[in-house]
C-alpha cells in the first residue's frame, strides 16, 4: 500500500509539473520567395509540416513571395489553406508594394485566416502563457531590401512592453536587429530599436529571418533566432521555448 501511495504522489507531482510547464513550439519558415515556378517545393514542405504533432503555430517569416505580384500572392494564399495548423504571416521587403496594387492592408486581409492573426501590421497575441509581439518593419511605398522600424512602430512597442511589463515577451519579425556584414540587407537604425529594448527586461526572445543565414546569439539578455533562406536551401526551423526553465531548443530541418 505504501508503494502504491508513493506512486500516486509521484504521478500527481508529474502531472502537476506538466500542467504548470509553459512550453510553446512553433515552426519558422522564412524567405520562401514563392512564385508560380517554385510553388511545388513549398507544397511538398507543407505536407511535411502537417505531420508534426503538438505545434502551436507555423510562422511564415516574411519575403513569402518572390515579388509583390498578385499571381504570386494568390499561389501563396492557396497553399496556406492546405496547412492543418494555426499560422502567423509576417511581411518582408518582397511582399508589399503599393504601386503593384498590394499594400499592407490588402496583403494582411488575404493571408489572415487564423484567430491568432491580425489585419494590422503590428499586433500582439498570447499563446501557452507567453506574450507575442509582431513587429512589421516593411516598406510599402517603394522597393527596398532594408527593413526599417519607424518611430510610430517603436513608440507602439515601447508602450506595449511597458503595459505588459509582467509578461514574458517573444517578438516575431522579418528584419533582424543584429548587425550584418552586408549593408544591402542590414536593418536600418537598429540602435533606436535597441534603445527601446534596453528600457524593458521582459523581452526574452526575438525570432527573425531576412539575413539569409542561420544564426543564434544571446545579446543583452535576449536570445536572437535567425532562420536561413528557405528558397535557397529548403530549410525551416522548429523552435521550442520554455522560459520558466530557460529552455530554448531549435532544430534546422534541411532538404
Amino acid at each position: 500500500m505504501k508503494k502504491v501511495f508513493k506512486l500516486l504522489i509521484l504521478l500527481a507531482l508529474f502531472f502537476n509539473f506538466v500542467a504548470l510547464s509553459k512550453e510553446v513550439k512553433l515552426i519558422h519558415i522564412t524567405d520562401i520567395d514563392l512564385n508560380l515556378k517554385n510553388a511545388y517545393k513549398l507544397q511538398e514542405t507543407i505536407k511535411e509540416i502537417n505531420e508534426y504533432k503538438d505545434v502551436d503555430f507555423v510562422l511564415f517569416g516574411g519575403n513569402n513571395i518572390a515579388k509583390s505580384d498578385i499571381n504570386n500572392l494568390n499561389a501563396f494564399c492557396y497553399l496556406l489553406k492546405k496547412i492543418n495548423k494555426k499560422i502567423v504571416v509576417l511581411m518582408g521587403s518582397n511582399d508589399v508594394l503599393s504601386s503593384n496594387g498590394i499594400d499592407k492592408k490588402y496583403y494582411l486581409k488575404r493571408v489572415s485566416r487564423s484567430k491568432m492573426h491580425s489585419k494590422k501590421p503590428n499586433y500582439t497575441f498570447k499563446k501557452q502563457g507567453y506574450f507575442f509581439v509582431v513587429m512589421d518593419g516593411a516598406k510599402q511605398y517603394f522597393k527596398s531590401t532594408n527593413g526599417y522600424y519607424n518611430k510610430d512602430e517603436l513608440l507602439w512597442l515601447d508602450k506595449t512592453l511597458e503595459k505588459n511589463k509582467n509578461e514574458k515577451v517573444i517578438i516575431l519579425q522579418h528584419f533582424p536587429i543584429l548587425e550584418n556584414s552586408s549593408k544591402w540587407i542590414e536593418t536600418a537604425k537598429i540602435e533606436e530599436y535597441n534603445n527601446i529594448l534596453a528600457k524593458h527586461l521582459n523581452v526574452k526572445v526575438i525570432i527573425s529571418g531576412h539575413y539569409n543565414k542561420n544564426q543564434e546569439v544571446r545579446k543583452d539578455g535576449i536570445y536572437h533566432i535567425v532562420t536561413e533562406n528557405y528558397s535557397k536551401s529548403g530549410a525551416y526551423k522548429t523552435i521550442e521555448i520554455d522560459l520558466d526553465y530557460d529552455f530554448i531548443a531549435t532544430y534546422l530541418v534541411k532538404d
